[in-house]
Parts: C-alpha cells; structure tokens; sequence
C-alpha cells in the first residue's frame, strides 16, 4: 500500500517539473498501477511496490529533464514507459516516440498511452537498428538499453544538427567510455553524477553530442 509520507513527499518533488503537480503526480501513479497490474501479463519490472517505483522509476526518468534538448524526443528501448512516459508528462508541448524491439511493451504502452491521454507520445514495435533514417531526433534517450559503444553506433545517424545522446547509467561507466573513446577520440561526451531523492544508489548520466 502506498504510504501517504512517500505520496506527499513525490507531490512535493513534482514541483520542480510542473505548476499543477496534482493532474500530473494523480497520472504518473495511475501509471504506475498500470504497470503494477499487467507486470506478470507483459513482464514489465522486477519493481513492483508503488512508493519503490515513484523513486526508482519515476524520479529517476525525470531526474534527466534539464539535460532534454529539443522538442522531438525518441526513446530507445523504453520497455515498461522509462524514461519516456514521466518526461512526456512533465513536458506536453515536446513529442516523444518510444521503440522497443519486444511488441508485447508496445502493446502495453499503447494501453498506457490511451489511458493517459498521451497526446505527445508515440509507439513503435522495432529496433534502434531498423529505423528508418529519414527520421532524425533532438535527443535520443536510453536507460537500460545497452553499452555506451552500441549507443552511439546505432544512434548517432538518427541525431538531428545539435542534438545529443543521453544514455542514463548507475555507477560511474569507466569501462564503456574507454570503449567509447577508443571506436574514436572525436567523439564529444560530458558525464554528470545526477542526485534522485530518496535513493542511494549512484546515478551518473553520460551526454554524448552531434
């Protein structure tokens, strides 16, 4: 059962993102009991309690908001909706497309999306690989999704000019940026440690640039 304390304190840290904390913290729960409810059916999350996934996914996805450039946004791997749903709520006027290579995610987000009234969200079944060049992003997101090296090599062809990679990681990625600086030393990155309340475990997200 959700505790009224975590409840309050997620209201409270909403207000960093938005003015009217309440329709958007009142969806992002809904959200969360989505995934709650179908996570056997779709095998979404190995998190299951709700006050454990407003922080663990919720805050967590949003704690890369200020980093987000542009307006077109494509997520990469998105699995149960991390981090592109949170953002996408916080952010309604910015268009989002989520892809996963598992249709069965898919076919949940859309559930999601028709629940939500997502407006700024859209949905694909495929893989970073398959997708088609025409389309290019201002920022591509990951947070699960694979090494920094696969990142950009699937990823940098789809960056509009100025755009950047932000791939979210836990510890600080020693080995995957010395792979990435050795595929080629003019690839131009910043890594920031990032601070998600109520959680101790290290979070560190890596921005790669166009």
């Amino acid at each position: 059962m959700q505790s009224n304390k975590i409840k309050d304190f997620f209201f409270e840290e909403l207000s960093n993102y938005v003015d009217d904390r309440q329709t958007t913290g009142d969806k992002l729960i809904k959200f969360c009991e989505h995934i709650k409810k179908s996570n056997k059916l779709y095998n979404l999350t190995s998190i299951i309690e709700l006050d454990d996934m407003l922080i663990k996914h919720v805050l967590d996805s949003l704690s890369i908001n200020e980093y987000i450039f542009g307006n077109n946004i494509l997520d990469i791997g998105s699995g149960a909706g991390f981090p592109g749903i949170p953002l996408a709520l916080v952010s309604p006027k910015k268009n989002f497309l989520l892809i996963d290579a598992n249709n069965k995610k898919i076919i949940f987000l859309n559930h999601v999306k028709i629940n939500l009234d997502l407006e700024n969200v859209d949905l694909l079944h495929k893989r970073i690989e398959d997708l088609n060049n025409v389309k290019f992003f201002d920022t591509i997101l990951c947070r699960s999704y694979a090494s920094l090296k696969t990142i950009y090599s699937n990823s940098i062809n789809h960056l509009s000019e100025n755009g950047v990679i932000i791939a979210m990681k836990g510890k600080y990625p020693h080995d995957e940026l010395s792979a990435l600086e050795n595929l080629s030393k003019s690839i131009r990155f910043t890594v920031k440690r990032i601070n998600v309340p109520k959680l101790s475990a290290e979070r560190h997200v890596v921005i790669i640039y166009k």
